[in-house]
């Protein structure tokens, strides 16, 4: 009977494998939560008004402020769209390296494949995941 004899090879450099940019899956078993005094360091990191954060969550301003006054933590969707921003500005913030240049891109508009991005695009999942496509691109230097 013959066998196999595998040949053993020496890694002499790590394997370097081209990564999405995490922003884009949330890694956590559970996402229903968001605290309140985390969403107080979000905002601290992201330099939005509180009016602006209500636009971008679509719920009231008065809500917002019973939110934070309660700190109750958010829920469903909110929490879902709170941990994408959050994930959002790492990526930018690496990025960027400074949130005052950040959040003056975030607010330029801009044309991107074809369609204009602007602020407005974070009051999506879906404008934030272009968001982080676009930072990603950024990062790796295949900006168009």
């Amino acid at each position: 009977m013959k066998t196999i004899h595998y040949q053993k090879y020496e890694e002499t450099t790590p394997l370097r494998i081209a990564e999405e940019p995490e922003v884009l899956y949330v890694a956590r078993k559970t996402i229903d939560l968001f605290p309140a005094e985390r969403f107080q360091t979000l905002s601290a990191r992201l330099l939005f008004t509180q009016q602006e954060w209500a636009d971008i969550l679509h719920i009231s301003d008065r809500t917002l402020q019973r939110y934070l006054k309660e700190e109750r933590p958010f829920e469903g969707l909110y929490a879902e769209h709170l941990y994408q921003l959050e994930n959002m500005a790492d990526l930018g913030l690496e990025v960027f390296g400074d949130a005052k240049a950040f959040e003056k891109w975030l607010r330029t508009p801009r044309e991107v494949l074809g369609e204009t991005q602007d602020f407005s695009t974070l009051r999506s999942f879906w404008g934030v995941k272009l968001i982080c496509n676009e930072l990603g691109r950024m990062e790796h230097g295949v900006y168009i």
